[in-house]
C-alpha cells in the first residue's frame, strides 16, 4: 500500500514525532547476496563528539560451511551543520579467496585522503559532502530527520572518489520484514555511470533506521536485507 503525501502533511507527521538521528544503536538483518544466505549487523556507538559505525556481513546455514570468514567496515565521523564529516575508513574482506583490505584517512586540515586498497595506494584530494561508504547511509537518515533535500554526495569507494545521486520517493509505504511492519519512506541513491541502484526503506518511527536495503542491477535485485533485531 503506498500513500502520497504532500510536504505539509509529511512535514506534520515528522514535527509532531520525538524521532531523531540514535545516538547509539545495534541491528541485525537476515541477508541474501544471489544465492548466498548471509546476516548483516550494524551498531552505531558515540564517544564524546564522535560517532563510530561498523557494518559486518557473514555467511550463514549452508553457506557458513563452505565459505568462510567476513566483511568488515568501520568509519568514525562527527555532525558539523547537519553534515556528516567522515574521519576514517576501514575494510577487513576475508570472505573472498583472496582478503582485500583498506585503510584510509580524511584529514580535514590538509585537504587530503590518504591509505591504501589492497596493494594501491590512496592519495586524493578531500573535498566538501565526501563520506565513507558506510557513512552514506547515516547520512541519508540525518538529511531525512532533519528534512533536508540533499541529493548529490562523494564517495570514497575503493581508490577514488564516486559522485552518488541521490532519489527520494514522495511516498510513504507500508513494509513488512521480520522485525514488524513499519511505514517507510524509500531512499535510493547511485553513483556515476553504475548500473548498481541501492536502495534503503527508512522508518520514521525507528528513528529512520532502514528495515530493509537492496541493491539492484538493471531492476534486477542483487542483494537485500531485512531487519530482525534492533536495539537502541
Amino acid at each position: 500500500m503506498k500513500t502520497i503525501l504532500n510536504p505539509i502533511i509529511l512535514s506534520f507527521f515528522l514535527s509532531t514525532s520525538c524521532w531523531s538521528l540514535p545516538t547509539e544503536y545495534s541491528a541485525i538483518y537476515n541477508a541474501k547476496l544471489k544465492q548466498a544466505d548471509g546476516v548483516l549487523k550494524t551498531q552505531l556507538r558515540k564517544n564524546g563528539n564522535t560517532y563510530s559505525f561498523e557494518l559486518m556481513t557473514e555467511p550463514t546455514g549452508f553457506w557458513k560451511v563452505i565459505t568462510k570468514g567476513s566483511i568488515i567496515e568501520r568509519s568514525t565521523f562527527s555532525i558539523e551543520d547537519n553534515q556528516l564529516k567522515t574521519y576514517d575508513y576501514h575494510l577487513i574482506d576475508t570472505i573472498r579467496k583472496k582478503s582485500r583490505e583498506s585503510e584510509s584517512e580524511f584529514n580535514w586540515s590538509t585537504s587530503k585522503i590518504t591509505g591504501y586498497y589492497k596493494d594501491r595506494e590512496i592519495d586524493i584530494p578531500l573535498e566538501g559532502k565526501t563520506l565513507s561508504r558506510i557513512v552514506l547511509q547515516l547520512q541519508i537518515m540525518h538529511d531525512q530527520e532533519k528534512q533536508i533535500t540533499s541529493t548529490d554526495y562523494l564517495i570514497l569507494d575503493k581508490d577514488a572518489l564516486k559522485k552518488i545521486t541521490v532519489f527520494p520517493e514522495e511516498f510513504i509505504t507500508e513494509t513488512s520484514v521480520p522485525f514488524g511492519k513499519f511505514q517507510t519512506i524509500k531512499i535510493s541513491h547511485q553513483s556515476e555511470n553504475s548500473e548498481r541502484l541501492n536502495s534503503l526503506w527508512l522508518a520514521p518511527e525507528l528513528n529512520f533506521i532502514p528495515i530493509k536495503i537492496s541493491q539492484s542491477i538493471n531492476g534486477k535485485t542483487s542483494f537485500e536485507a531485512n531487519l530482525t533485531q534492533l536495539i537502541f
